[in-house]
């Protein structure tokens, strides 16, 4: 279906009743006052986001089904301000028993920020329903591509997996774990036989790391590690999952079979497999060599003596020497270079405003993959260290290469003038919102959509306080109102907003650690 959605359940909240005080039969007025406090009270307990809206507001929702399962729909939703099409799953509340995992699942997607992960456009309640807005993806699962193709020639499945790792590398760097990794949570971004893949479904995800055990057995068969069918495990449990879609995509069939979920358990403790089959002989060294590293029983401790006594890390695998020509392909491959108009753009939106920094984030966040482009391969290129994060040393590098001269303090005020979250890195979608060109962010229905993003109670103007929820910080407002707002209402209406975003600010040849100073790339 190439959509797929996680399962939950929700708790139902009980209410105590309380007996009145005094006998005195209550008033009509007091008995309605109750039940709008009971409501509210349950209404809270029951809610995600603590916010409730109608998504028909914003989306016209397709009556047609992309997917369906126990706990919800999946249909497409057209965002009326830009027309762009999303994935819509629609959760029903009363199928949900448990809250905490569905809460968990959307703080996880919020916090992934990668090219190769699902993206979580926003969340949507009402008294009913839950809708998660996600990216549409309309190529079908892996899944599917192995059934229809057998298997991948090496280097298609290289490519694959290595897009796949620095997925989980982003997720691992994160402390998240995502513990179901298997084909049919990896979809195609369109049916084009190179399209992106992104890793779906993080229902069973949880926080942890290679330090961190955890003790509850989830996964599926053919795909789970020994450690977790044996309730003691780390993140390193996605690596032999990858090892195992590794091992299929190379051949077509699993590394670990049976008849039975307890025939193919016992096959994946006792941890034997072999690449005996006549489709393993054209398949490299090096490839057979990885999938043993990843198959390693061994998950935890550090090598002793030189051999390989753990699985690698996500990182590790990242480096492995199979990947030497990952980049490498038919079109006499070339890297692609950071262009003199991309780093003006950087430079300039160093210098706007947090309000108009935040708005182009919103609209970079709604960028299509052919308005994005080239600045994909840029900030993977530029992400050195594979964490779907640009260091230092990955900047100062692309920035050589491209002809311009820095010292690494020029790049560490670059990267916090770049920063908008305040995480002192560049995540992938502050990358596109810094890079995002003129004609794409000043489109009208863009731009309407970026003000009511900001404009949540629908006044028609951008309130101090709705700046300061989005800002959370008085200081940082005052100095917007100051900037933006020309009439001196205390307010910012659409067209003041509309001058912001088409004002070009600070002709800053260059950059500096003094904050507000300029001096210039040579």
């Amino acid at each position: 279906m190439g959509n797929k959605q996680g399962h939950h359940e929700h708790d139902e909240a009980k209410e105590a009743s309380q007996a009145p005080t005094e006998k005195a039969k209550p008033t009509k007025e007091a008995e309605d006052r109750e039940f709008q406090l009971r409501q509210h009270r349950m209404k809270k307990r029951h809610s995600v986001t603590g916010m409730e809206s109608d998504i028909r507001m914003k989306y016209d929702i397709d009556t047609k089904e992309l997917g369906h399962g126990h706990y919800g729909v999946v249909r497409i939703g057209t965002l009326k301000a830009t027309g762009e099409t999303f994935a819509v799953k629609t959760i029903r509340k009363v199928k949900v028993t448990k809250l905490e995992p569905l809460k968990r699942e959307i703080e996880i997607l919020q916090e992934c920020d990668h090219p190769h992960i699902i993206k979580l456009i926003e969340v949507v309640e009402d008294e009913k329903s839950i809708h998660l807005v996600q990216e549409l993806c309309t190529g079908g699962e892996l899944f599917d591509r192995i059934i229809d193709r057998g298997h991948y020639t090496e280097h298609d499945a290289k490519k694959l997996l290595y897009k796949l790792l620095t997925a989980v590398n982003h997720c691992h760097t994160k402390h998240i774990v995502h513990r179901d990794l298997k084909p049919e949570n990896f979809i195609f971004k369109d049916t084009s036989d190179d399209a992106d893949v992104k890793v779906i479904d993080f229902g069973l995800s949880c926080y942890g790391d290679n330090d961190h055990h955890m003790h509850t057995r989830v996964g599926t068969p053919y795909y789970i590690a020994p450690e977790v069918l044996a309730k003691d495990y780390t993140a390193a449990c996605d690596i032999w999952s990858l090892g195992v879609i590794l091992y299929i995509l190379l051949c077509g069939f699993p590394p670990f079979y049976g008849d039975s979920d307890p025939e193919i358990f016992n096959r994946v403790k006792a941890g034997k497999y072999d690449f005996d089959a006549e489709e393993w002989a054209e398949v490299s060294t090096q490839a057979k060599e990885l999938i043993g590293k990843m198959l390693c029983m061994e998950y935890k401790g550090e090598a002793e003596g030189g051999g390989p006594a753990r699985r690698p890390t996500a990182k590790e695998c990242i480096d492995d020497p199979w990947f030497a020509d990952v980049d490498a392909d038919d079109s006499n491959h070339t890297k692609t270079v950071i262009k003199p108009e991309t780093v003006k753009t950087l430079k300039a939106f160093v210098h706007h405003n947090k309000l108009k920094k935040a708005a182009l984030g919103v609209i970079a966040h709604h960028m299509t993959e052919n308005e994005i482009g080239d600045l994909r391969s840029l900030f993977e290129q530029m992400d050195t260290d594979k964490t779907g994060i640009i260091s230092v040393e990955g900047l100062s590098k692309c920035m050589h290469a491209g002809g311009y001269r820095m010292l690494e303090v020029e790049v560490r005020s670059l990267i916090e003038g770049l920063d908008i979250n305040g995480n002192h890195k560049i995540d992938y979608s502050e990358f596109l919102a810094a890079t995002i060109k003129r004609n794409q962010f000043l489109r009208e229905e863009r731009l309407h959509h970026a003000f009511d993003h900001f404009d949540v109670d629908g006044t028609g103007f951008i309130t101090i306080e709705n700046l300061v929820e989005a800002m959370g910080s008085q200081e940082h407002v005052e100095e917007i109102i100051a900037e933006v707002d020309q009439d001196h209402d205390g307010r910012i209406s659409y067209d003041e907003f509309h001058q912001m975003m088409e004002s070009k600010g600070h002709d800053a040849a260059a950059l500096t650690p003094q904050a507000g100073k300029t001096a210039g790339f040579q």
